[in-house]
């Protein structure tokens, strides 16, 4: 029988530099994102859409390597919330707790939602089943949830498998679309973004929002062997994997489409018309890719967060039952499913406001991923904002030997001012959408 302890220390030593960079990976999920992404970026930054996530990537390493000067100064589960609560004061701790709560909780939503919709989506592209969405992201979210809570070394293990095998995947169908296609430098080009400065700043946002996830390390560094070490390294490593793996997409995806934006605008999921197109019958492997980049994402998002969480309630920033782990893994079952059930709630919630307006052809689990993914980036992006803007302020107090007035200053200033940009947009998309 499972027992429940008040100890809140989560077990040490469990976690390498690979462990580590494998979740953050699947966490940022190369394919989910990728799919559903990139065609609103390749529509609104032209044929040079792959510069915008080369953008992406430069601002969120200059957020990375504030998160990694904190873990360097003090490794802690509760990542965000702890350092913003320790340079800021514990109102602007609380302020944090309460938006990574909702602004993790929603965006996972929408990660629950793609679990079962892209499923059936999978189903309907191949079969004449017209499967409901619903029960199914229930029950693959449940069947995640179940095994993340058996202890994060597990979790780690089986979001590495479903990485490796939705990376491979990808990679062919790139390898197959830049063998059959007419290879250029205009993906790359400055003058192929439609309207320059302009088109890669609508696309950024939503290339920003694909290296969401980026910052799961930081929340394992309690389990971890060297966190001092070992998270930093993790988090610039599985940045420049996730830069790389999404600008050869890009690339590949615009390179299947000869260059035609307007095609890649029309199509639901870009990439997988590049394998349907590419490899014939084999393209069912890209769509099942995608639905282990869903369930990998689950697994290791749960995992992190709930870690966040868990830490609130451990320092008493939210409720203390949040603060227990569960025996013999050692893991925040409770934080696990709050999160859970409170993501499950939205997307019910969702259900029956639709049900109720007779709004049902809208249905559409695409549509809700699209309005989770915005909303909680939206505020996850002010989490960002706060801990950029405490890292001077935590050094200076704390840890002054250390002061450096470039990495502690000048770094999470820049990191601060890159978020303009897709705070902005993100909010006017937003209102449009309203």
């Amino acid at each position: 029988m499972a027992v429940t302890s008040d100890a809140g220390q989560l077990k040490s030593g469990q976690l390498g530099t690979w462990d580590l960079t494998v979740s953050t990976v699947a966490n940022i999920g190369p394919g989910i994102d990728f799919y559903f992404a990139f065609g609103v970026i390749a529509v609104t930054a032209g044929v040079a859409a792959p510069l915008t996530i080369v953008a992406a990537a430069i601002a969120v390493v200059f957020l990375a390597t504030t998160v990694a000067e904190f873990t360097r100064a003090e490794p802690s589960a509760g990542s965000f919330i702890t350092y913003v609560e320790t340079g800021l004061g514990p109102r602007a701790g609380v302020v944090t707790a309460l938006l990574v709560t909702v602004g993790y909780t929603v965006a996972m939503a929408g990660v629950f939602t793609m679990s079962g919709g892209l499923l059936a989506m999978t189903l309907a592209h191949y079969t004449s089943w017209n499967v409901p969405w619903g029960p199914l992201s229930l029950v693959l979210t449940v069947a995640a949830i179940w095994v993340t809570a058996r202890g994060v070394k597990l979790s780690t293990a089986a979001v590495g498998v479903a990485l490796v095998a939705q990376v491979a995947v990808m990679l062919a169908v790139c390898v197959a679309a830049l063998g059959r296609g007419h290879l250029s430098t205009e993906p790359f080009s400055w003058a192929h973004l439609t309207g320059g400065l302009t088109g890669l700043s609508r696309g950024f946002p939503l290339a920003l929002y694909m290296f969401i996830g980026w910052e799961n390390g930081p929340a394992l560094a309690e389990e971890c062997r060297d966190p001092k070490r070992t998270v930093p390294r993790a988090l610039y490593i599985s940045i420049a994997i996730g830069a790389v793996l999404f600008v050869l997409f890009a690339y590949a995806t615009v390179t299947g489409f000869d260059d035609n934006v307007s095609s890649i605008g029309r199509s639901s999921v870009p990439f997988l018309t590049v394998a349907d197109h590419d490899l014939g019958g084999a393209a069912v492997l890209a769509w099942v890719a995608g639905i282990l980049s869903v369930l990998a994402a689950l697994v290791a998002g749960s995992s992190s967060q709930a870690r966040m969480l868990f830490d609130g309630g451990r320092s008493g920033l939210l409720p203390a039952r949040l603060g227990r782990l569960r025996q013999p893994s050692d893991t925040p079952v409770d934080a696990l499913i709050v999160m859970a059930v409170a993501g499950l709630g939205l997307i019910g919630v969702w259900w029956v406001i639709h049900l109720v307006t007779g709004h049902t052809g809208s249905m559409d689990p695409v549509g809700l991923y699209a309005e989770c993914s915005t909303m909680g980036t939206i505020v996850i992006l002010v989490v960002y904002l706060l801990t950029s803007l405490s890292l001077p302020v935590f050094m200076w107090r704390r840890h002054r030997p250390m002061f450096s007035p470039v990495r502690h200053v000048v770094v999470p200033a820049l990191g601060s001012a890159v978020l303009i940009v897709p705070f902005v947009e993100l909010c006017r998309s937003e209102e449009h959408t309203s």
